[in-house]
């Protein structure tokens, strides 16, 4: 069984890196106005194999990273019914997260189909925000045993909340001296009421 977790976790962060890269394709895709340079979809000028050079070199590089992301959560998703069913939480976020990716390869195709219409485009760059962050969650829950205490305990010491002490360094500040604002070096004294 840990073998099968384990294949679980590295798949896990593997499909959160490749998303990683296709954000940052898309990101590309956007930059250089390559939106269209592939005027079809899931075809490029009607090929499977367009010429990689220029926009459609740059729209293509972006599809085929979905679609290796597609793969690879699909894969975390098998992953997590065969070796993950004692730990619900990773596969209800591996359902979701699959879900999540084949809506957005849906909304791919429409930013394409409906020439680049801003309301979708918008919905795509945000339904790859919840992905990202689908996968983020996915790859820490999955590799929490694995990760260093100290860095749980820092984790968790940065999370709660605390009063300010005076004097306490803030920010790299300097210390702030324990006297009221009106009093301070520099500030002119306070109105007589």
């Amino acid at each position: 069984m840990t073998r099968g977790h384990d294949l679980f976790r590295y798949a896990a962060v593997g499909a959160f890196l490749l998303c990683y890269l296709t954000i940052l394709l898309g990101g590309n895709v956007i930059a250089s106005d390559s939106g269209l340079a592939c005027p079809d979809w899931p075809t490029c000028h009607g090929s499977l194999s367009p010429p990689l050079s220029g926009g459609t070199g740059i729209e293509w590089s972006h599809r085929l990273s979905a679609l290796a992301l597609s793969v690879a959560t699909g894969s975390v998703l098998a992953l997590g019914v065969v070796f993950e069913r004692t730990r619900p939480v990773l596969l209800r976020i591996s359902v979701a997260a699959f879900a999540t990716v084949i809506g957005q390869a849906a909304l791919g195709g429409l930013v394409v189909t409906s020439d680049l219409t801003v309301a979708i485009v918008l919905m795509h760059l945000a339904l790859a925000t919840v992905l990202f962050g689908l996968l983020l969650v996915l790859a820490l829950v999955a590799n929490l045993r694995e990760i260093p205490r100290r860095y749980l305990e820092w984790a968790r010491h940065a999370a709660e909340e605390q009063a300010p002490v005076p004097g306490a360094r803030v920010g790299g500040s300097r210390p702030m001296p324990d006297v009221p604002v009106g009093q301070r070096q520099g500030a002119s004294p306070p109105a007589p009421g």
